[in-house]
């Protein structure tokens, strides 16, 4: 299969009509000592965290775990919160690099909605601490009522490609939109992560398993009002 055509440029187009900017200078010392000193209090949060929460974790404590002074902590990050907020962002980043990975591939619809599926569970397990704190902030920082939240726009993207792929092989029942049963599904999931919100000894893991295996009966085709595999 060819790809798109590339116009090469002409002789005279890489004649700049402008002069070219001269190249970024190197980052001095002070800068790359600032960028260390704050990877070091990130990455100590991270820890702290996730081993015993975010309103167990204090700044002195973060400060010692980084080596550095309560004060230069807050040089770098105004509160604790910042830092929480930094990991919703990069934990999203994850996911949606995960959504790709699961949902792109061989297997059929179903298989790798279910794979993708039970490594977000098994993530959610293996820290399930600082998840539910995350998740928190997420919902805390949400500005956006009304109206999908970028993060959650490019978790679902996939998944209605996915419905859609599924539909055309047969393997999804086509009675509705992509978009609309992805959205039931993801509904389904998020029934079983707001009850372990609201009460952090919800067994979230079999919930999610539940949810998972529910949602995925209801995608398969239906003949006569019978669900078929």
């Amino acid at each position: 299969m060819r790809g798109p055509t590339v116009d090469m440029p002409s002789p005279n187009s890489l004649t700049p009509s402008k002069p070219i900017p001269a190249p970024e200078a190197p980052m001095g010392r002070r800068e790359r000592r600032k960028l260390e000193v704050r990877g070091r209090i990130f990455a100590a949060a991270r820890e702290l965290f996730a081993k015993q929460g975010f309103e167990a974790t204090t700044v002195d404590e973060i400060a010692g775990i980084a080596d550095v002074a309560p004060a230069t902590f807050f040089n770098h990050f105004q509160t604790k919160q910042a830092l929480l907020g930094l990991m919703t962002g990069e934990i999203f980043e994850y996911l949606h690099s995960m959504t790709t990975q699961h949902l792109v591939g061989g297997g059929s619809s179903i298989d790798k909605l279910r794979g993708f599926l039970a490594s977000a569970t098994e993530g959610i397990s293996s820290n399930r601490g600082v998840a539910r704190d995350v998740l928190l902030e997420f919902l805390r920082t949400d500005a956006t009522p009304g109206s999908p939240h970028p993060y959650l726009e490019r978790l679902i993207e996939p998944f209605v490609a996915l419905v859609a792929e599924g539909q055309r092989d047969g393997e999804i029942r086509d009675d509705h939109e992509p978009g609309f049963l992805a959205q039931m599904t993801m509904g389904m999931l998020n029934s079983a992560i707001t009850s372990w919100l609201a009460d952090p000894d919800y067994p979230v893991e079999t919930g999610l398993v539940d949810a998972t295996e529910f949602a995925l009966s209801t995608l398969r085709p239906q003949s006569g009002g019978v669900i078929t595999d």
